[in-house]
């Protein structure tokens, strides 16, 4: 970086402490919340060896925006940096650019993004704005553990628009509404057969058996009792015994001999 220029400010906080490729991860977060599809082909992301002069294309509607960060804090970004991402940004055939420092640029950088119109600038004081607060010690492996980020349009950024869709999620989508019928198919099918399919042995009418009683006499609760019977006298007795000895001779008379 000789022939450079001196930062007019080096800083010494959370954010110029992160690595570049923790950065790279931090922004693409960022513009993932703001609404913006995001592939990340910096070496941050991908782990080659070079990026192509690109970190991040963000995608939303008809509008491509390639972003290169540049984390330096001892150095300006000169306006070299501008020019480059610009014809970056015509060969891809982009409709626009942002270039982002965590430190600062040259006066030429910036004459020359305002010059171009369609690479925006984003400089260090920009970009903590945007970002907010960062945690001070980022846990290894993971920089986005307590980062707060801030969802308010950036000085020098691209318009923020609604968020876009994402392809994934209606796949998923699909997949779970045709399950979903599949297994509403099948109850409604296996109700079908088991409506119409008849009985094995249909239950036999029983005739009921119905018993008769005889109703039993039940004497009035007011009727008087029979007077106990009166003993016979002893001529009542001898006259009994006369009119029995007449009959049995009228019998003998009268039945012819065998």
């Amino acid at each position: 970086m000789s022939g450079l220029k001196n930062v007019r400010e080096r800083r010494d906080d959370a954010l110029s402490r992160i690595g570049w490729d923790e950065l790279e991860r931090v922004l693409a977060a960022y513009y993932r919340d703001v609404g913006w599809w995001v592939e990340h082909i910096g070496t941050g992301g991908t782990g080659a060896k070079t990026d192509g002069g690109v970190d991040l294309r963000l995608r939303r509607d008809d509008e491509v925006v390639l972003v290169q960060c540049k984390h330096w804090n001892a150095k300006q970004v000169p306006h070299n940096a501008v020019h480059e991402l610009l014809g970056v940004m015509v060969n891809e055939g982009a409709t626009g650019a942002i270039l982002i420092t965590s430190g600062e640029f040259t006066r030429a950088a910036i004459d020359a993004g305002n010059r171009q119109g369609k690479v925006k600038l984003i400089d260090g004081d920009a970009l903590r704005a945007m970002l907010g607060t960062l945690p001070e010690t980022p846990t290894p492996g993971d920089p986005f553990v307590g980062l707060s980020v801030r969802t308010a349009t950036p000085r020098a950024a691209v318009r923020p628009r609604p968020a876009q869709g994402r392809p994934w999620l209606w796949l998923i989508a699909l997949a779970a509404a045709i399950g979903f019928l599949l297994i509403v198919r099948a109850m409604l099918a296996r109700t079908a057969d088991t409506a119409i399919e008849p009985l094995a042995d249909p239950p036999r009418a029983v005739t009921p058996t119905i018993v008769i009683h005889a109703p039993v006499p039940v004497a009035a609760p007011d009727a008087p009792s029979p007077p106990p019977p009166r003993a016979q006298t002893e001529a009542e007795i001898r006259e009994s015994q006369r009119k029995a000895d007449e009959a049995m001779k009228l019998i003998e008379d009268t039945t012819p001999e065998m």
